[in-house]
C-alpha cells in the first residue's frame, strides 16, 4: 500500500483516526512522506523477512510457481518469467541479482531462443551462470535454482 500525499491519505488517516487513533503515530514512522507515498524500506523489508520465514516454513512458493505457464507462454516468455521471479526472489532478500536485465533482453528479441542458443553469452546481461539457467529451463521447463528459491531452500 502507498500513502501519497492528498486526498488518498487524508481520507485513509480520517478512517484511521476515527477507528484507531493510537495508530496514527505508527503510521506516521511507516509512511515518512515521500512523492510516491511508499513506505519506509526498513517496513518493507521487516515485511519481506516476515514473509520469507512464513513461506519457508510452509514450503510456500512466493511467487506463482512458472509450472502453470508452461502451457501457454512460448519458451521466450517462459525464460523471461522465471528469470524476473528469480530477480525479485533474490532482491526481496537483500541480494544482488543480474537476472533482471537479462530477462529484460530476452523479453526483447525477436526470434526464437532456440534459434541463438549456442550464443546467449553474446545477449547483454546473459554471463555463463545465466546462460546454464537459460538451457535448462528451455530443456525441462524449470531452474532448480529457480525452484530452490521459490520455496526459500536458499
Amino acid at each position: 500500500m502507498t500513502l501519497k500525499e492528498g486526498k488518498q491519505k487524508d481520507y485513509y488517516y480520517k478512517v484511521l483516526k476515527e477507528n484507531y487513533p493510537d495508530l496514527t503515530i505508527e503510521y506516521d514512522i511507516i509512511y515518512p512522506g515521500n512523492e510516491w507515498g511508499n513506505a519506509s524500506s526498513s517496513y518493507y523489508h521487516a515485511l519481506n523477512m516476515l514473509f520469507n520465514d512464513i513461506a519457508r516454513q510452509y514450503r510456500i512458493p512466493k511467487r506463482i510457481p512458472a509450472y502453470l505457464f508452461n502451457d501457454i507462454l512460448d519458451i521466450n516468455d517462459l525464460v523471461v518469467v522465471i528469470l524476473d521471479q528469480m530477480d525479485y526472489l533474490l532482491k526481496s532478500q537483500g541480494q544482488k541479482s543480474p537476472y533482471g536485465f537479462a530477462a529484460y533482453t530476452i523479453s526483447q528479441l525477436e526470434e526464437p531462443l532456440g534459434t541463438i542458443r549456442n550464443k546467449l553469452t553474446g545477449l547483454k546481461g546473459v554471463g555463463k551462470v545465466t546462460e546454464r539457467i537459460i538451457h535448462e529451463i528451455m530443456h525441462s521447463g524449470t531452474s532448480k535454482y529457480y525452484e530452490k528459491l521459490l520455496v526459500g531452500d536458499l
